[in-house]
């Protein structure tokens, strides 16, 4: 869970995870380790806390809600992690595949462009 959490909130920085960790001192082998599963110790979970400006216990998945805008909201329910699935699935697709999600989405687009 914390992985999950931890690369969502990379993403909506815009960031990926190797330069954040730089940025509060880490090593690229601690975050290796996250991506396998461990989870930080305390101190860095405060760091990364007050990095993102989320509750320790989001980082943990003991609670849905971050700040966004000043609003609470679910983060499970943002664009955030549809792009991530979205992304990993697209990784799977030779280029015929690729080129096929290319024109199915064009279609989609188009589609609801005429609708309106």
């Amino acid at each position: 869970m914390f992985w999950k959490r931890f690369y969502n909130l990379c993403l909506r920085s815009g960031k990926r995870p190797n330069p954040i960790g730089k940025e509060i001192g880490l090593s690229s082998g601690i975050i290796s380790k996250w991506k396998n599963g461990g989870i930080p110790n305390g101190e860095t979970l405060m760091k990364l806390a007050k990095y993102f400006d989320v509750s320790v216990d989001y980082l943990l998945g003991l609670s849905p809600y971050i700040k966004i805008n000043g609003d609470f909201v679910a983060m499970e329910h943002t664009d955030i992690e549809l792009k991530t699935r979205i992304s990993e699935n697209v990784e799977k697709l030779n280029n015929e595949g690729l080129s096929k999600v290319a024109d199915y989405t064009k279609d989609l687009v188009d589609s609801r462009n005429y609708e309106r």
